[in-house]
């Protein structure tokens, strides 16, 4: 075979340029050169400068100076020019000859890798994307091998369980990460069931033993070996599930506060003591206490004893131990609560009075917080929590908590009180109102046998018709007369002998709050708003029967005859003044013709309206009579058809 020709056919069909030059220029290419550089034959190519086919000529200069210092070079990556301006990326070596006269030219190839530069380019761009990621995600990423263990984690991986290298969690078994190591089998079953999982709940655990909530996606994946891998990602959730337990708190405290707030409203006293055990035992759950507790004061004898007692379970009670304490041992409590402030002891050991934290350490309490009950100005106990397995730092939901608890005793402790002393005061009236009876008794009798013997008469004398229009007359005065009778009866039964009864220190908000409750149902069905304007301090020293009886009926009034259609507001303002407490009760209804009815207006039997026919005009006398027994005073402002105002002062 001739080998000229052999050398000919391979030139021409490989796929790389070859070219041969010297210094005038190129004196041969092959096929693929005049193709890769656009060209249409090889003597176009010819007559073309090699300069011009450089993008940038400094790059021919470069080749030119390392060929004549090395004689050769390989795969040197130049941008050249086509024919019409394009550029491609081409590998090209070159090898220096010189011929037997001593002439200097240059053999070589171009291999067109422009496509290949792409490509690398390509995936170059795609890993410094998925370093840039890996970097910068705030997710876990991580590859693990079926039964192998992992493979691959992300720098977030690392931070996120708290290691120092991807080499060190790479060692570990991957149930290591996990809170439960059960949960990793669990859940490698279920990606290699359904092959993938999305947004599953888990707890992990870090290198420190630490746990945190994260949200597991991983998809089950054949890699190009065909071997099975599982890549995932860890998002952590720690602080939406931190949110999501505050959300439930929220809403579980705003039931509780709900619940306080209803509960001992209308309770019947037979069940108070058991609702307190029953917040109790609510309360201390909520907040994560070991015990909850009531103590009431006794400042006169300088003690204190528990009351009421909750205990979390295996926690031993203590109630029996807390009974006629001395204040002094507690000054930090007692000096709190007398200001009324909560005491709040993160740790007993801070405890300074030695007495104090020794009592508390020998009942094991380790954190407590106590919420004074305090009834006008005076502190009459406190409720408390107590911490025993753990320390605990009180938060602003549970001092909330305890101090509405602490209100709601107060309240319930208030209302016993006033019950015990209606029962007392009743108890105190029974002989009395016995008295009265009889009385009314024996005037209705002697009453009642004159108005039948005026009857009699009457009924005799009317066979006279001459007289029949005076026998009318005095008939229906005979009747009234027995209604009259009737009036008074009733009259007779609600007057009290005021010596036999005692004054007490009356906060005037709750007892408006007690009768406002009462005439809840009423005020409702009529639409009837009542507003009150009056300090939560203002207090009297007063009969508390007489006060309620004044409010009753002043209230009751208002709502009866002060409403039309289009105004149903009431308004009860009270406002201390010098040695006065000024009381008002105002409304917009139809009024009173006081130029008519002024002078009247506390007389018994008096009547302002046309429709009051159901009444016996007993209501406001009864009233007066009872301010002036207390050495107050009642006056009446009103305007017809714009509404009345009665007026109350009492002794501040």
């Amino acid at each position: 075979m001739d080998f000229n020709q052999l050398l000919e056919s391979v030139n021409q069909n490989i796929t790389e340029a070859v070219f041969r030059s010297d210094k005038d220029g190129l004196i041969y290419v092959n096929n693929a050169f005049v193709k890769m550089f656009g060209f249409s034959s090889d003597e176009e190519v010819k007559k073309r400068a090699i300069s011009k086919m450089y993008k940038d000529p400094r790059d021919r200069m470069r080749l030119i100076t390392k060929l004549n210092a090395d004689h050769s070079y390989e795969n040197e990556e130049v941008v050249f020019l086509r024919k019409d301006n394009s550029e491609f990326v081409g590998l090209v070596s070159t090898i220096m000859h010189k011929d037997e006269s001593g002439n200097v030219f240059w053999d070589g190839a171009i291999r067109d890798v422009t496509k290949e530069r792409e490509f690398l380019n390509r995936i170059r761009h795609r890993e410094q994307l998925l370093e840039s990621i890996n970097k910068n995600i705030n997710e876990a990423i991580y590859r693990s091998e079926n039964k192998m263990g992992i493979i691959y984690v992300n720098d977030e991986f690392i931070r996120m369980f708290g290691y120092d290298s991807a080499e060190e969690i790479m060692e570990l078994d991957p149930s290591d990460l996990y809170k439960n190591p059960a949960q990793r089998n669990e859940v490698g079953g279920e990606v290699i069931d359904k092959g993938s999982i999305e947004n599953k709940e888990v707890e992990f655990r870090k290198k420190d033993g630490s746990t945190f909530w994260g949200y597991l996606n991983s998809i089950k994946v054949e890699g190009i070996d065909g071997k099975v891998y599982f890549d995932g990602a860890i998002r952590n959730i720690s602080k939406e599930k931190e949110a999501e337990q505050a959300l439930i708190r929220h809403a579980e405290m705003q039931r509780i506060l709900i619940n306080l707030s209803t509960k001992y409203i209308d309770l019947p006293l037979a069940e108070v003591e058991q609702a307190i055990n029953d917040s109790l035992k609510e309360l201390g759950e909520f907040v994560g206490a070991d015990r909850s507790y009531v103590f009431d004061f006794n400042t006169e004898k300088g003690i204190c004893s528990n009351t009421y007692e909750w205990c979390g379970k295996n926690i031993k009670p203590e109630i029996q131990n807390n009974q006629n304490l001395p204040l002094d041992i507690m000054p930090e409590l007692v000096n709190a609560h007398l200001k009324g402030r909560p005491l709040i002891v993160d740790d007993v050991e801070k405890v300074q009075k030695e007495d104090f934290k020794q009592l508390l350490k020998d009942q094991s309490i380790q954190s407590l917080m106590t919420m004074p009950m305090i009834h006008g100005k005076e502190c009459v106990g406190f409720v408390g929590f107590d911490w025993v397995k753990k320390l605990h730092k009180a938060t602003e939901k549970e001092v909330i908590l305890l101090e509405l608890f602490s209100e709601m005793l107060v309240n319930i402790r208030i209302r016993t009180q006033n019950e015990k002393e209606l029962h007392k005061l009743f108890s105190k009236t029974i002989e009395q109102n016995q008295r009265l009876k009889d009385f009314s008794y024996i005037t209705s009798h002697n009453f009642r046998s004159s108005v039948a013997n005026l009857v009699g008469l009457l009924t005799i004398i009317e066979d006279d018709p001459g007289n029949k229009e005076y026998f009318d007359m005095l008939k229906a005065t005979a009747l009234k007369l027995n209604l009259a009778i009737d009036a008074i009866n009733d009259l007779l039964n609600f007057e009290k002998d005021i010596s036999m009864l005692e004054k007490e220190e009356i906060n005037l908000r709750e007892v408006i709050n007690d009768i406002m409750l009462l005439n809840r149902k009423s005020a409702t069905e009529k639409k009837i708003e009542l507003e009150v304007d009056i300090p939560d301090d203002l207090t009297l020293r007063i009969l508390p029967a007489y006060l309620q009886s004044i409010l009753h009926n002043l209230i009751t009034n208002a709502m009866k005859y002060g409403v039309t259609e289009d105004r149903r507001k009431i308004k009860i303002c009270a406002i201390k003044q010098s040695k006065e407490v000024l009381l008002t009760v105002a409304d917009q209804g139809r009024g009173i013709d006081l130029e008519r009815y002024g002078n009247k207006m506390f007389q018994l039997g008096s009547r302002f309206h046309a429709d009051e026919e159901s009444g016996h005009g007993m209501g406001l006398y009864m009233t007066k009579q009872q301010v002036e027994a207390i050495n107050g005073r009642i006056e009446v402002e009103s305007e017809i058809n714009k509404g009345t105002k009665f007026k109350v002062y009492f002794n501040a």
